[in-house]
């Protein structure tokens, strides 16, 4: 879902027009965020004096739609009123969090040890019963669970530990403890009192994290210090989430003093940046994938995609389209893992001999065509990550030097477009091969299998899942090595994947906030912000 500081362009004619554009929105856009309450509400400390001494300020393009632990949990850990029970970290690896430990049983058995002290916000204790309770949930009524861990069971060994048997070896269990999505901390048996009420909910204290809530609209998420958390004191007093779905105001709020902290800013917005400091994290990039739609015509050809893949110009994006603010990328995993292949490659003639061998010709710089139809693309690119609709603008370009014809659909929600419909193409969307717990299995799965609950370009290729389910239960580090350098090979062979451009996580910062810790992990918030 993450960016990436670059250098900073000289005053070339695109850098002024984007300047005068800014001004122009700054009006506006500030008019709209204080109608919105980006200013802050009755929440806000009395004095500005210092980032302590008043709830932190967010804007952000992302919105929690609920407070529901099964569909909508993964925003707790994100802005600290949840936890999970193992983490990822900065430097790539999985630690215990709520967790003291984690034992492997046997070959599909594992011991989840808790750690002493744990308690929800509303006092009860997180014993065995209850994360015994809390994982049957997870496992019978959150998608995430019940398909990276099918006919998986939980039971209580003893007060502190809990038994996760599974129906066949699951080597990343610590990476599937740590993902947001699957087995966010809360309290089950209070959670169904609630009856999914969000004020109920809030109401019950479900959550473990540092910071309660104490209201969610469709405008905002506000937090407050829980001064009982478990861990320990609390830096802030609270915490407030505004959802504004522009870029440029996002940024336009942090610059005119509405806002501390603005994620997910557009790259047209850093050009030039003043009275805000752009600041990324230390860790790990995402990659922005392209979905291909195997299942429309021209991309049910192999050929086609091929030719796609070679056309698109990569270092172009990166340094030209986008500043030098993202980078090329080498394939589908990053050079930081010892199993990476270099897979992603430019070259414009042997993508026009694919097209010609396969009947697609072209007269002058026209598309080309075959048959009296047009080879025509329509990229999809998602307005809370405003850069997919840049990208998706210079494929158009990109592309039509080869002959393709590409329509650009800009939708609110990518997942949604492409699972709704098969008119596309091209689905633009950040997601990293290796997700936010460094764990290739879970992505491959999702995206690539044919049973994958986000395979939404309808791959289907038995050698593939063959590979993947080989890979799902195998502990040994060599062999998991070598099936995954056989998994690239297939997909870009296939090219069923575009992995276009990475960008690292970025945040714009006012004053008093440069110094804040962006996570590529996607934990914004905690005690220690």
């Amino acid at each position: 879902m993450w960016g990436s500081r670059g250098n900073t362009p000289g005053t070339t004619r695109r850098g002024i027009r984007g300047r005068k554009r800014i001004r122009r929105l700054a009006a506006a856009a500030l008019a709209l965020l204080a109608a919105t309450g980006c200013g802050g509400g009755g929440t806000s400390a009395a004095s500005d004096d210092g980032a302590g001494t008043r709830p932190l300020r967010v804007v952000t393009s992302y919105a929690v739609e609920s407070l529901s632990p099964l569909e909508q949990g993964l925003w707790a850990p994100e802005w600290g009123y949840g936890e999970l029970l193992m983490r990822a970290t900065e430097d790539g690896r999985v630690e215990p969090w709520v967790l003291a430990g984690l034992d492997r049983a046997d070959a599909t058995a594992w011991d989840l040890r808790l750690r002493d002290g744990v308690r929800f916000q509303n006092g009860r204790a997180l014993d065995a019963a209850a994360l015994t309770g809390m994982l049957t949930a997870h496992l019978h009524g959150n998608s995430r669970a019940a398909s990276a861990l099918p006919d998986a069971t939980a039971r209580a060994v003893d007060d502190t530990t809990v038994r996760l048997t599974t129906a066949r070896p699951t080597p990343n269990m610590p990476n599937l403890l740590a993902d947001e999505t699957v087995f966010p901390v809360f309290d089950a048996q209070a959670a169904a009192e609630a009856a999914g009420d969000d004020a109920a909910l809030a109401e019950a204290g479900v959550w473990t994290g540092p910071f309660t809530v104490t209201s969610l609209t469709a405008d905002a998420l506000t937090l407050a210090r829980d001064p009982d958390w478990w861990g320990g004191d609390v830096r802030l007093p609270g915490v407030e989430v505004r959802f504004v779905p522009d870029g440029q105001a996002r940024v336009l709020a942090v610059r005119g003093g509405e806002a501390d902290l603005a994620f997910y800013p557009p790259t047209e917005a850093l050009r030039g940046l003043t009275g805000a400091e752009a600041v990324e994290a230390a860790g790990g990039a995402t990659p922005l994938r392209g979905f291909l739609n195997t299942a429309a015509a021209p991309l049910d050809e192999p050929e086609v995609r091929r030719a796609l893949s070679l056309a698109i110009d990569y270092d172009a994006l990166a340094a030209e389209v986008l500043d030098g603010f993202y980078r090329a990328p080498l394939g589908m995993y990053p050079e930081t893992v010892p199993y990476a292949e270099p897979t992603v490659r430019t070259d414009p003639d042997e993508a026009a001999a694919l097209l010609d061998a396969a009947g697609w010709t072209r007269t002058g710089d026209g598309p080309r065509t075959r048959d009296g139809e047009t080879l025509a693309l329509t990229v999809v690119s998602y307005s809370t990550q405003p850069d997919t609709r840049v990208v998706a603008t210079a494929l158009q370009a990109q592309l039509r030097e080869s002959g393709f014809a590409v329509e650009v659909r800009d939708v609110p929600a990518n997942y949604a477009a492409m699972q709704e419909t098969l008119d596309w193409h091209v689905g633009l969307s950040f997601d990293s091969s290796l997700g936010t717990t460094f764990d290739p299995r879970a992505r491959l799965r999702d995206f690539l299998h044919s049973d994958g609950q986000y395979n939404f370009g309808a791959v289907a290729d038995a050698r593939l899942d063959a590979l993947i389910e080989d890979l799902d239960t195998e502990f040994d580090t060599a062999r998991q090595d070598g099936i995954l350098r056989e998994v690239q090979g297939i997909v870009a062979q296939e090219a069923y994947a575009l992995f276009l451009t990475e960008r690292p996580a970025r945040v714009v910062a006012g004053p008093g906030w440069e110094d804040y810790r962006v996570s590529s992990v996607l934990q914004h918030v905690g005690p220690r912000t």
